[in-house]
């Protein structure tokens, strides 16, 4: 027995080194398959260091804004002339709003303009004023937004590539599939939201905004009542409020029928007391 005692030893070391060899290899294999189907998907292209010469030229976006109040000789014609104004530049109006009070009349606009020609309308614009109350002019510079954007909407679209390349050639199983799905589907709904925000910043560039305030002034006066009473509506009310008054004194005495009622007992007695005191008489 001693004799075989070195061969099961060597034996039994052989055996395990050999098990562990072998669970390295399937771990490993494991490992290299998930990186071959995700991890390879996953990888960004800020990874890569995209260069900056592989993003489109792009000119500086600036969103312009102006709010401007202005009196005015007649605002019913300085209404009609900023309309034709605002055509003429290639702009419309989005809402407009008109209303008065004791001291003047008031309009307000919100005009939409071509970038390009939002200094020569508000130029035009200020022909009509009598005075100038305020003209505040906002640029906001939108252009590293813009850029950032579409840098990441770029890497979007590569990740979304390579899960579509893993859908269509390397994913075997059906949690595989379900999962390059749903990646998919994330990313695409990222990308709609950045799509939707750049659209959004190209037409508030493209188009500048001008809130303009109107007024004219008049004489003080107190406004006219809105509510004119005749003869037939004052009799009407009368004989409504006749109608109320009886009705009330019919209810609060119906209220106090007990007291009534002991009142009507009293005059009786009282009645035919007296009628028996003067039959004695």
């Amino acid at each position: 027995m001693k004799n075989y005692l070195p061969f099961i030893l060597f034996g039994m070391l052989f055996f395990i080194a050999c098990n562990g060899n072998s669970n390295s290899d399937f771990s490993g294999a494991t490992e290299a398959k998930t990186a071959e189907y995700y991890d390879e998907a996953e990888e960004q292209p800020e990874a890569q260091q995209v260069q900056q010469e592989d993003l489109p030229d792009i000119p500086r976006k600036v969103i312009k804004t102006a709010n401007y109040r202005i009196q005015v000789d007649n605002l019913r014609e300085s209404i009609n002339r900023i309309e034709r104004l605002v055509e003429s530049h290639n702009g419309y109006i989005t809402s407009q709003e008109e209303s008065s009070s004791n001291y003047e009349l008031d309009a307000s606009m919100t005009i939409r303009v071509p970038a390009e020609k939002f200094d020569q309308l508000l130029e035009a614009l200020g022909g009509e004023a009598v005075y100038t109350n305020y003209k505040r002019i906002e640029a906001k510079d939108v252009t590293e937004e813009f850029i950032d954007i579409q840098t990441r909407l770029k890497t979007k679209r590569e990740v979304r590539d390579r899960y579509v390349d893993i859908l269509r050639n390397k994913a075997k199983t059906v949690e595989e599939v379900l999962l390059a799905e749903e990646q998919i589907r994330v990313i695409q709904e990222e990308i709609e939201a950045k799509e939707g925000r750049l659209k959004y910043l190209s037409n508030r560039v493209s188009m500048s905004t001008i809130n303009l305030n109107l007024y004219e002034p008049v004489e003080y006066e107190i406004e006219p009542s809105t509510y004119k009473r005749n003869f037939w509506t004052d009799l009407k009310e009368s004989l409504s409020n006749g109608g109320k008054l009886l009705r009330g004194l019919f209810l609060g005495i119906v209220s106090i029928w007990p007291l009534v009622i002991i009142l009507l007992l009293l005059l009786w007695k009282g009645g035919w007391l007296w009628r028996k005191i003067r039959r004695k008489k």
